[in-house]
Order: structure tokens, then C-alpha cells, then sequence
């Protein structure tokens, strides 16, 4: 009789015991969760790695989910982490070439300071884009209309890179020498969504400032925030690896002429 009770009395403290377990190996162990909130954190650096600029891939992938450019995402990361000065190529080139163009024709007031010898070199080019390949991820994900629609290179890598079904995405970031053209880092990023609840950004605060530097939506839906932090974590690899580069650019390429 007392065997039976105690058999009854363990039943009883698994019973109560399982769906706690299944609620913990659901959302991972507490050290999972804080490892996986670091790794969706922006890197902090406390020393520069160089300048860059931001360059659009060929394939405008972005278009085809009503995102906009991932420029912006880059930026974002740049910004905040420290680790490079940021250099625009874009419009505002533009709006300093035609001030330029004034200060030439002296149309400017006097001492305005403008002129030759001001412009900040890039030390590199930082350019995201999405994995290529043909194979298909497994989703039903931009599936064989996008393909159709896009066709070849762009439509493999949109097939292969994106699956919006399994709210995956597989990214790169290569990284290019401004002076000697050759890619210095080349850094894979990769996120899914799992158990994991985005809501208003997921609670990353970093996550809203993409509004303020153009972010075109990403942090609007899930397939825009799955992106962002598979870029994330291809800017964490990439600053990683870019640590044993050599720190002044300038001084390590070959003279000008």
C-alpha cells in the first residue's frame, strides 16, 4: 500500500512537472535565451576599423516584398556600433557636387570653404546581398512566380536566399578595398524565426531606429525583421574578421600616383 502511494505521489510530480518542462525546452533554457538576446544585439567597437560606403547589390531583390533598399540596414548597424565613419555616396555627393559647382563659378559668398582636398575617402565598400544559389530552401517562400517574374540570377537567389513561408533568410556582406579592389571579407548571415516573438521589433530597441535612417519597412513584418537580423549577424562576423586588417587603409596600399 505505501509502494502504491509513493508510485502515486511520483506520477503526480511529473505530471505537474511536464508542461513546465515542455514550456522551458519551448522558449529554451534561460542561458539560450540570454545568449540568443546577445547575439541580437548591434556589436559595440571601441576603436575605428576604417571608412566605408554602402554600395546597392545589382539585384534589387528588396522590390519584390515592398522593402526598401538594405542600405539602410547597414547604416543603421554602422551607425550605432562605432566601428567605421560613414561616407555617402548618394544624393548627398549630388547636393555637394553642385555646391561645388557654384563655389566654382563664384557664386557662393566669400570664405564659404569649399573647394578641392575636402572630400573623405572610402577605405572600403561594404555591399549586402542576399546568398545565391538555386536550391529552394524549403519554403513555398517567393516559390516559382518571382522566379518566373525575375528569372535567372536574381530569381535563384531570391528562391534560395528568402523563404517567407519558414520566415528565413540567408545574406552575405562582402566586403571591398577602395584603393586595391580586393574583397577583403566576404561574411554569410543567417536568421530564422522560430519561437521567437518579433511584435513592434521584439522588444530590440535598436530595431525603431531604422524609420529614422529610411529602413523602408523592415521592422514592419516578420520576413523585414528576419532580414534584419540576418544581417545583424553577418555584421558581427564581418567586424570580427575585419579586426585583423591593417588599422590606417590609407598607409598600407600601394602610393598613389
Amino acid at each position: 500500500m505505501r509502494g502504491l502511494k509513493m508510485l502515486a505521489a511520483a506520477s503526480l510530480c511529473l505530471t505537474l512537472a511536464m508542461p513546465q518542462a515542455m514550456a522551458e525546452d519551448k522558449k529554451g533554457s534561460s542561458g539560450r535565451q540570454a545568449q540568443t538576446k546577445k547575439q541580437m544585439e548591434i556589436p559595440r567597437c571601441t576603436k575605428r576599423l576604417g571608412t566605408v560606403a554602402i554600395v546597392e547589390p545589382d539585384n534589387q531583390w528588396w522590390r519584390e516584398l515592398s522593402l526598401g533598399s538594405p542600405e539602410a540596414i547597414i547604416k543603421l548597424f554602422v551607425q550605432q556600433s562605432g566601428c567605421f565613419g560613414l561616407v555617402n555616396r548618394g544624393r548627398s555627393m549630388a547636393s555637394r557636387n553642385l555646391e561645388r559647382a557654384m563655389a566654382d563659378s563664384g557664386e557662393l559668398q566669400a570664405g564659404s570653404n569649399l573647394g578641392k582636398g575636402q572630400v573623405k575617402a572610402a577605405d572600403y565598400f561594404i555591399q549586402p546581398d542576399i546568398v545565391t544559389t538555386n536550391k529552394n530552401s524549403g519554403g513555398n517562400a517567393i516559390g516559382g512566380m518571382l522566379g518566373g517574374m525575375l528569372g535567372g540570377r536574381v530569381g535563384g537567389a531570391l528562391l534560395g536566399g528568402i523563404s517567407i513561408k519558414k520566415s528565413e533568410a540567408n545574406v552575405m556582406l562582402s566586403v571591398v578595398n577602395a584603393r586595391t579592389t580586393e574583397e577583403e571579407v566576404m561574411a554569410e548571415g543567417y536568421f530564422r524565426k522560430s519561437d521567437l516573438s518579433f511584435g513592434g521589433g521584439g522588444g530590440l530597441g535598436w530595431m525603431g531606429g531604422l524609420a529614422a535612417v529610411g529602413g523602408g519597412g523592415y521592422q514592419n513584418t516578420d520576413i523585414g525583421q528576419v532580414i534584419v537580423l540576418a544581417y545583424l549577424d553577418a555584421y558581427t562576423k564581418m567586424v570580427t574578421q575585419m579586426g585583423g586588417l591593417p588599422e590606417n587603409a590609407a598607409a598600407a596600399a600601394p602610393l598613389a600616383q
